[in-house]
């Protein structure tokens, strides 16, 4: 995840989250692979970040998705049913929340 992404996931899980909404960032180390685990806490602590996020310098470049080195975070919101609703190679606030919206619409 991206920090500039980060306030607008935050505003959606606190306003979706008794509808079932639950983000999970995955930190990966960043690009340059120079972030830490402590640089990820630090971060936390000082933005008040409420979601999940979890830690995984090790898998993501080998599920790379689309395929190719990108500066830009990728999302996907998968719905109560497995079914993958969404998927983003950047971060869009408007997009994503209408996927959230549509998924919580039909049940999924």
């Amino acid at each position: 995840m991206c920090n500039l992404e980060f306030p607008d996931i935050e505003v959606l899980f606190e306003t979706y989250r008794d509808q079932g909404f639950v983000p999970i960032g995955i930190a990966t180390g960043g690009l340059g692979g120079g972030e830490t685990e402590e640089t990820l806490h630090a971060f936390v602590e000082q933005t008040g970040i409420t979601f999940d996020i979890a830690w995984d310098s090790s898998t993501y470049y080998d599920y790379d998705w689309p395929p190719a080195v990108s500066p830009y975070p990728r999302q996907a919101l998968v719905g109560r049913d497995g079914v993958l609703r969404y998927v983003a190679a950047e971060h869009q606030a408007g997009a994503l929340e209408s996927a959230i919206e549509a998924a919580l619409a039909e049940g999924g």
